[in-house]
């Protein structure tokens, strides 16, 4: 393709034509393209400053204005342009009259090559200071959205002047620390806020940071909170700049602290405090952080005695009233550096974030006592009621975020089967279990690093003449009696998140593996992955298969990414957004189990996938007649966005020709094969 070329805005000032014109010719032979324009002293000047930006004035000296005047006027308009003089004649007198009024550059005007060449020089000069004042721009707009984006992060970040005095820091660290506002914590030392135990740790580790500050450096630490809560943490800190001065990051990685940006979604409306959707990301994060860092915490679950009479009694309106007082008290007693939610219709649950039973035991008695001092108005009539509270460690060995609050809700109704009344607090305590009961969360992990696992394939194939090879990955858990075991086996390990986004990993390094090696034979086969709705959130994911179909050299748009439906609208916007990533890694993405939920429309909206794979049930029902309209329903949205459909558990011939005939392009099932440890089905052999 030819280069274009520059164009270049000339404002020329007492300079002819006859003068002009070599000049211009030259600059058109080093692929310049100047549009001049002539203009006198006075009114047509500044107007000419003012109708657009010039990239260069040619100014023959001792023209009206004069050249003292000329800087003047670009001054007083703020005009950054070049200025080039031509003099007469080569006299370096000229040179230096002109270089005192501030001319850029004195040339002879008959030595046009001369002109050019220190054109070329001044534009080369404008352009960087073009750049320069671009770049300040951005620097302060970056600036200002990086100091928004540290006001908005729910990563807990600080900043530190040499002192180790704080000089800002974000809300989600001010939360952490369980402190009401940043001016209590501005001016005060990082050592203040570090357990006794600590501070000769902490002034070593500061003197060493100090001493070379060139790379990161990290120290795990007890910080204690103003309600006497203590928690461990890791100190990042590392060197930086904090509105234009040089300072010391620390960014805190606490548990449960990797929380996602609050939303609307995440509210309940009665209370205004957060609902089941947002605790149950907090305690995934608590359950991982307790698995990364070993800092274990304890869940309430705080149960409203008497619920349903009194709903009974003061209907729906009365009931959100006592629903209302009970949050407000909660929010009094339970600091905000813990997590407080809504669960469901009577039970309120706090996150307490610190290890000791007794602490939270303390403030469980707290809100039980606080709970039965109030006097509610609800209905015209004064109501009291009270409260029963179970609690539950949150540790690594934690099953799931569900199986925590079933525990902690195990105990709470615990309370009440003692009394009826309630009113009390009851701790869990784990029952002892069987080292063969079930598969544990350890055990699961264990396979992964073990690699006790193994990947099945089964062939997805066209209905409508392609013969390009696609297997779906599925996967398999070696057990220690060599038998698989089907993830089936092992899908309420998923829950936890941790584990999940590991499994996923080694499915997608397993498959692009086992894929190479395909492609190296020849065969440019293409596999769907499945995903978990946990990997959807991961923001790291998408970098990281970047870099796993690097380094085996297998083309982006060999896989197929899929996650299923309930998951997708569970994460809707990382499902967007990693759909969005997967394109510009050449691959695609496919939601499966497409109309299994009530979500499906708003599902196909947001998330721009290519494939979708229907839900299993829609195709084995359509060995029924009465069934065909509702599936010409569901997939007429499909066949309009011009996705591309699959059709999976195929099991006979009775299906092939409504699913034909219906547009579907792709079909997979037993009636095909069954999973093999292989790709080797005979993609020719239907043609």
């Amino acid at each position: 393709m030819q280069k274009l070329r520059q164009s270049l805005q000339l404002l020329l000032i007492g300079v002819s034509s006859e003068k002009s014109e070599p000049i211009m010719s030259l600059l058109r032979s080093t692929r310049l393209a100047p549009r001049a324009e002539l203009v006198e002293a006075g009114e047509p000047l500044e107007q000419a400053l003012q109708s657009q930006q010039w990239d260069l004035i040619l100014y023959r000296l001792n023209s009206d204005p004069g050249l003292e005047a000329l800087g003047k006027s670009l001054k007083q308009h703020n005009k950054d342009i070049p200025v080039i003089a031509l003099a007469d004649d080569a006299d370096p007198q000229h040179r230096i009259e002109g270089l005192k009024l501030k001319a850029n550059e004195v040339v002879p005007a008959d030595q046009a090559e001369m002109a050019v060449m220190v054109i070329r020089r001044e534009l080369y000069q404008l352009e960087s200071r073009r750049r320069r004042r671009a770049a300040e721009f951005h620097l302060l707009e970056t600036e200002k959205r990086c100091r928004e984006l540290l006001h908005t992060s729910s990563e807990q970040i600080g900043f530190l002047n040499r002192n180790n005095e704080f000089i800002y820091i974000n809300p989600s660290l001010l939360k952490m620390l369980g402190f009401e506002q940043n001016k209590e914590m501005l001016g005060i030392e990082l050592k203040s806020l570090v357990s006794s135990d600590d501070q000769s740790r902490l002034a070593d580790f500061l003197s060493t940071y100090h001493t070379d500050n060139s790379t990161t450096q990290e120290i795990e630490l007890n910080l204690k909170r103003p309600d006497g809560t203590n928690f461990s943490a890791n100190l990042v800190l590392n060197q930086s700049r904090f509105e234009r001065t040089l300072c010391t990051q620390l960014r805190l990685d606490a548990q449960g602290e990797d929380a996602f940006i609050e939303a609307m979604a995440e509210q309940d409306l009665v209370t205004g405090l957060k609902n089941q959707f947002y605790l149950a990301k907090r305690l995934d994060q608590m359950l991982q952080s307790a698995v990364r860092t070993g800092q274990d915490s304890n869940l309430l679950y705080i149960s409203l005695d008497n619920f349903s009479a009194i709903k009974a009694e003061l209907g729906v309106n009365g009931a959100d009233t006592i629903v209302r007082d009970t949050a407000q008290i909660l929010t009094d007693q339970v600091n905000h550096a813990h997590v407080l939610c809504r669960y469901n219709l009577d039970a309120f649950v706090v996150i307490f974030g610190d290890p000791e039973t007794d602490k939270a035991r303390t403030l469980a008695e707290s809100i039980c006592k606080a709970v039965e001092n109030n006097l509610s108005e609800a209905a015209g009539a004064q109501i009291q009621t009270t409260c029963s509270i179970g609690i539950t460690p949150i540790n690594a060995d934690s099953a799931s975020s569900q199986e925590v609050l079933r525990l902690a809700q195990v105990a709470s109704e615990s309370v009440r089967s003692r009394s009826s009344r309630g009113n009390g607090v009851n701790v869990y305590i784990p029952e002892e279990k069987s080292e063969e009961e079930g598969l544990s969360v350890k055990k699961l992990r264990q396979a992964i690093q073990d690699n006790n696992l193994k990947l099945l394939f089964q062939p997805v194939v066209s209905l409508q003449g392609s013969t390009d090879p696609i297997y779906e990955v599925l996967l398999r858990l070696i057990d220690q009696n060599e038998h698989e075991v089907s993830p089936n086996m092992f899908l309420t390990m998923l829950d936890h998140a941790e584990v999940s986004t590991e499994l996923d990993r080694w499915v997608i390094a397993e498959s692009i593996r086992q894929l190479a090696e395909e492609h190296k034979k020849g065969n440019h086969n293409r596999l769907f992955i499945n995903l978990t709705g946990r990997s959807l959130e991961d923001p790291r994911l998408l970098h990281w298969i970047r870099d796993q179909l690097k380094e085996s050299q297998v083309p982006g748009d060999s896989l197929i990414f899929q996650f299923s439906e309930s998951d997708a609208s569970s994460y809707l916007k990382y499902a967007n957004i990693f759909t969005q990533g997967l394109t510009q890694l050449h691959a695609r993405a496919c939601i499966k189990h497409y109309g299994s939920s009530i979500d499906s429309e708003n599902v196909l909206r947001h998330i721009p996938a290519q494939y979708i794979k229907l839900d299993g049930s829609f195709v084995q029902e359509l060995s029924s007649p009465d069934k065909h309209e509702a599936f010409d329903k569901l997939i007429e949205p499909l066949r309009l966005g011009e996705k591309t459909i699959v059709a999976p558990l195929v099991e006979g011939t009775n299906v092939m020709s409504k699913l034909f005939l219906s547009g579907v392009q792709y079909i997979q099932g037993y009636y095909l094969q069954a999973p093999r440890e292989k790709m080797d089905y005979d993609f020719f052999a239907d043609r």
